[in-house]
């Protein structure tokens, strides 16, 4: 299998491939921290995989906007992207806020199993987008560094 994907993948091949290569990764690592939570306790298991639900969630959420805004101006994508940010950080305000009498979660487990899924899902998804091979410029174009760019002469006293 290529790491790179064929010449006509669509941005939505790219939008799946950053899910898949980051949710899996992701996912494994959620149960990693039950499976550690379970080892301390029933109720650190499941804010366990309250953490990694909340982190699966969001992060998957932003590659459905951005999948979804791709075609857009960019203006406009950012706009909409600044608001689904905007949404995540009150909904997860709002969680935190819920969450901060409850004898059922234990707020160690969830924040462990939030930091752990965040960090392996960026380093995974940072992982899928280098290995998508999109340029920041053009390779095959007509811009060359062989040739130097053209200087006006200029008077000088």
């Amino acid at each position: 299998m290529s790491a790179t994907p064929a010449p006509s993948a669509s941005q939505s091949d790219a939008f799946a491939q950053l899910l898949r290569g980051s949710l899996l990764p992701t996912a494994a690592a959620g149960l990693v921290c039950i499976v550690v939570g379970l080892v301390s306790s029933p109720k650190a298991a499941w804010s366990a995989a309250l953490g990694a639900a909340i982190v699966i969630f969001f992060f998957s959420l932003t590659l459905l906007v951005m999948k979804r805004t791709a075609d857009l101006a960019p203006t406009t994508t950012m706009m909409i992207v600044m608001a689904t940010y905007t949404f995540k950080v009150i909904v997860l305000g709002v969680v935190m806020f819920a969450l901060r009498d409850v004898t059922w979660a234990s707020g160690y487990a969830i924040g462990l199993s939030v930091t752990v899924c965040a960090v392996v899902w960026l380093f995974f998804e940072m992982r899928a987008y280098k290995r998508l091979r999109i340029f920041a410029y053009d390779p095959d174009g007509e811009a060359s560094l062989d040739e130097p760019p053209t200087r006006e002469p200029r008077d000088e006293p």
